[in-house]
């Protein structure tokens, strides 16, 4: 009697929807921790210095709210980290799909550049004339290097690795591209929403793009791609801002 043996078949990857549940409760809990802690240091700090400033004020300032973002950003992709190599016991680049494709490496920038010129045109014709949260962000000269260097060489990697190398390929696994690339882009929507204030046209935008980039990921199986856009297109808009407001010294927010 010949006996068959069945392939063993390995979810790839192998974090699952309970995975990224845990994340999400992760990152909300460190992040009211995190408040929690500057709160008690600026309380603390303000006894020893005399500071009269409210500490609303204080906490909401700049400087406050890009360091939170770092650390919020850098346990994040430490818990992905973790999860890939230390519970599944993973290469991280390969479970996340960082493949290179060098001789199409300078496509996809252009994509991204593209994509900044052609929604920054179609947004003339959709205007906000609303106070967006995330003007505050360019008050000063200082501040807005600062985001521009955040938005340049953090974030995209992050938000990728989040949304795209993390979410999207269980989403894929579970539903098909289809519905993942719409709940990866609403998920990447809605963590902007708040700095927009939730205004329709600028969330549509990031939707949009949030679709392209999943799209990509989808396509090409890859999420070196889709960075590549993500970066591109942060460096568009940050450039341009440069070059309108004269080197950040011409700022509204």
């Amino acid at each position: 009697m010949v006996r068959v043996v069945m392939p063993l078949v390995i979810n790839d990857p192998p974090w699952t929807l309970a995975d990224l549940a845990h994340f999400v409760l992760f990152t909300v809990a460190a992040s009211f921790l995190l408040m929690a802690l500057y709160a008690t240091g600026f309380a603390l700090l303000r006894e020893v210095f005399g500071w009269t400033v409210r500490p609303e004020i204080a906490l909401s300032g700049i400087p406050v709210l890009l360091s939170m973002q770092l650390i919020i950003e850098g346990l994040c992709g430490l818990f992905i980290y973790l999860i890939i190599t230390r519970k599944y016991g993973r290469s991280f680049w390969e479970a996340i799909r960082w493949i290179r494709r060098r001789d199409l490496e300078a496509r996809f920038l252009f994509a991204g550049v593209a994509m900044a010129l052609a929604l920054n045109l179609l947004s003339n014709f959709f205007p906000t004339h609303e106070h967006l949260p995330v003007e505050d962000w360019f008050s000063s000269t200082a501040s807005a290097y600062a985001v521009a260097l955040v938005g340049i060489c953090i974030a995209p990697f992050i938000e990728e690795l989040v949304f795209r190398g993390f979410f999207y390929p269980v989403f894929e696994r579970r539903w098909g591209m289809p519905s993942a690339v719409l709940l990866t882009a609403g998920l990447f929507a809605a963590l902007h929403g708040f700095q927009l204030a939730w205004s329709w046209q600028e969330v549509s935008v990031i939707f949009f793009v949030g679709v392209t980039l999943s799209y990509t990921r989808g396509k090409t199986g890859s999420l070196a791609p889709s960075f590549l856009m993500h970066l591109s297109y942060n460096a568009s808009l940050f450039v341009s801002l440069y070059l309108t407001t004269d080197q950040f010294r011409k700022l509204q927010g």
